[in-house]
């Protein structure tokens, strides 16, 4: 009986030897955030929309069109269950980012940039990657101009004390 316990581990022990997979495993500062993220599919207008992964996020950077919502200076609940004041809030609406999420966006048309918080779902228009508060849109220089081309990359997903870094 005692041979077969190191038996029994050389055949386990192949499994996480050099493959990719196994290479792979996730941080545990990345597990413990993904317990504390909101990233639940979800539908809208029967399409179903899958939020991508805490490892996923933190890889994350795209280009594509902006444009912002909350004109008039309101309280409104966001769909992280927040409620917030978008003439004030510099806050987003991302369809697949985990929530809570930041992420810097950048105007290329102006050039400036913002750092936001996703905490609500949208846009859900087919040509846009991001809707900005009209204060985060205001400070990026994208409020008059309604829709802009930007670029984001993700900054943190999580909140303290469950919030990693990206890169």
């Amino acid at each position: 009986m005692n041979w077969s316990l190191p038996v029994l581990l050389l055949f386990l022990m192949p499994g996480c030897s050099t493959t990719e997979k196994c290479g792979q495993k996730t941080a545990p500062a990345v597990q413990a955030t993904e317990a504390h993220v909101k990233n639940a599919p979800y539908r809208v207008r029967g399409k179903r929309y899958t939020p991508m992964s805490v490892a996923d996020a933190l890889q994350y950077s795209e280009t594509g069109y902006a444009s912002w919502y909350g004109g008039k200076g309101r309280s409104m609940k966001t769909s992280s269950g927040e409620y917030i004041n978008p003439q004030r809030s510099m806050t987003a609406a991302h369809k697949t980012l985990p929530m809570p999420c930041k992420v810097k966006v950048t105007c290329l048309a102006t050039g400036k940039s913002a750092v936001v918080r996703i905490n609500n779902r949208g846009p859900f228009h087919s040509n846009r990657l991001i809707d900005l508060t009209a204060s985060a849109a205001s400070r990026i220089g994208l409020h008059s101009r309604g829709v802009s081309k930007v670029r984001l990359e993700v900054i943190s997903v999580g909140d303290r004390p469950y919030e990693v870094f990206a890169r």
